[in-house]
């Protein structure tokens, strides 16, 4: 006579297996797609590994392909599988309990199940890095955006207020170098044309991320033909021929003069 047996749900069973990994990567697909926050490679291998051994060990015991389950089908199995985990957790050792593949299939599925979960925290809550930039800017003397010194006898001292605003994520240092020059208006290309540029001064300004550094800027110009000053911004440092250095600055402004 056979002896009597007892039906219960698997907790390894190939549809639950198969809905589990299917759902895992869904969840990790719509964190990904709503908040637009790649993964820490550690949550992705931990819910790889939990995906698949889920799946190894149901091919194990069961064998056959398994199907996929729909959200709510999922969520109640879920929910069957991890009540029956809690309740073999707490049997006593005379009872009925889990076999060691179901024991082991059911904690892989919760730890799947609170990667998934975790995950989706960690993005909602850790802050999205947005565009970086570097805010670049003259101010007049007395801190204003107005009242510049344009127009003035050469070899007089002259002050403007340069400003650098950082947001670019880490902190950097800057240099600044400042350009006396000389330039012409070519009609027939529509450009101004640069004759001379003569270096006044090179300096280096630290600024840390989301900070803004102001500092006043005094500047004698020595040429009474010179009718622009050059601010150029660099990230990096600047090439050895000066005459890339408008080019290749990062942010460059000037202001245009009369020297008398």
């Amino acid at each position: 006579m056979p002896s009597k047996s007892i039906t219960r749900p698997l907790a390894g069973s190939p549809a639950l297996t198969t809905a589990c990994a299917w759902n895992l990567v869904v969840v990790v697909a719509i964190s990904l797609l709503t908040f637009n926050k790649p993964l820490p490679g550690a949550v992705c291998v931990l819910a790889l590994v939990s995906s698949v051994t889920v799946i190894g060990l149901t091919i194990h015991s069961h064998g056959g392909s398994g199907i996929i389950a729909g959200p709510g089908a999922l969520f109640r199995r879920y929910r069957a599988r991890i009540d029956m985990f809690f309740a073999a957790v707490k049997e006593s050792p005379s009872g009925d309990s889990l076999s060691p593949i179901e024991l082991a299939v059911s904690i892989v599925l919760i730890l799947a199940v609170v990667v998934a979960a975790g995950t989706t925290i960690f993005i909602i809550l850790s802050p999205e890095e947005g565009e970086k930039f570097t805010e670049f800017y003259i101010l007049g003397p007395k801190g204003k955006a107005a009242d510049y010194p344009t127009e003035f006898m050469s070899r007089t001292p002259q002050t403007v207020i340069i400003g650098i605003g950082n947001q670019e994520y880490q902190d950097i240092t800057y240099i600044v170098e400042t350009f006396a020059v000389r330039s012409r208006f070519n009609a027939a290309t529509n450009q101004s044309v640069i004759d001379s540029a003569t270096l006044l001064d090179r300096f280096s300004v630290t600024v840390a991320h989301n900070q803004t550094v102001e500092q006043p800027y005094t500047f004698r110009i020595m040429d009474s033909n010179t009718n622009r000053l050059e601010f150029l911004l660099f990230k990096e440092a600047p090439p050895d021929d000066p005459a890339d250095h408008i080019s290749a600055s990062y942010r460059d402004l000037h202001l245009w003069l009369r020297v008398h």
